[in-house]
């Protein structure tokens, strides 16, 4: 049975130069994809840029559109936990507020929640720095090795789920991990998940705080620290 509502969230940090093209895209996106009921919530992390003005000037012209703000920054694992909490539709999407895709690419996604739970992009083209490149190539095996996670690129933000992953799964991770113990946690309650391609679209404004060593090692042991907790029978 096909969902009849739509959550599209997106973590927010300091994205001033984004988010009013985010908006825009998002506005001309939903009516394509048949939604009457939706919601598209954003997860401000304590930012510092006005970025959280710009989307609550449109929330009042929009009653679609919601903030949940943190007063401090919490970092990109608590601010998905906090948009997986707040969700309220049926299904619910999440990608990045650099908007590293074309949310049309839901209408392709959106139909493989008949046989699956969760769906969960993969570039087609990755337009990495060198640097990054060899991280992620590192951390897709970790989790095919650790966690049995055979998914093509693991942290690209296109993910869409069927509300009761959400419900049933427990996330505790505070860096980009999040999306590795998404999949991991989804995976160990049984539910299915798909995968399909997508056309990513590199940042153009603002900067990255992920292409850096201290928050590759960050990410290494929070990864590290869930497979023992996993494996004592605590996670």
């Amino acid at each position: 049975m096909s969902p009849v509502s739509l959550t599209i969230f997106f973590p927010m940090y300091n994205e001033s130069e984004n988010i009013e093209a985010v908006l825009k895209h998002v506005d001309e996106v939903i009516p394509e994809l048949g939604f009457e009921e939706y919601e598209v919530l954003f997860i401000d992390d304590g930012s510092k840029d006005g970025c959280d003005r710009i989307v609550a000037d449109w929330a009042q012209r929009n009653a679609h559109v919601r903030m949940v703000q943190h007063p401090q920054n919490r970092g990109y694992g608590q601010a998905l936990c906090t948009g997986f909490k707040e969700s309220r539709s049926e299904a619910v999407f999440y990608t990045d507020s650099d908007l590293p895709v074309d949310l049309m690419d839901l209408q392709k996604a959106l139909p493989l929640l008949k046989d699956a739970d969760l769906v969960t992009g993969y570039r087609i083209e990755r337009h990495e720095t060198l640097r990054r490149a060899v991280y992620s190539r590192i951390y897709n095996t970790l989790m095919r090795v650790l966690f049995g996670v055979r998914v093509r690129d693991v942290n690209f933000s296109f993910k869409l789920m069927k509300k009761e992953v959400l419900d049933r799964i427990h996330l505790t991770a505070e860096t980009v991990f999040v999306d590795g113990q998404l999949l991991a946690e989804a995976q160990r309650c049984g539910f299915r998940i798909a995968e399909i391609p997508i056309e990513y679209r590199p940042r153009e404004l603002g900067h990255s705080s992920f292409d850096s060593l201290r928050v590759a090692w960050q990410t290494l042991m929070e990864m590290l620290g869930y497979w023992v907790r996993k494996n004592r029978g605590g996670a």
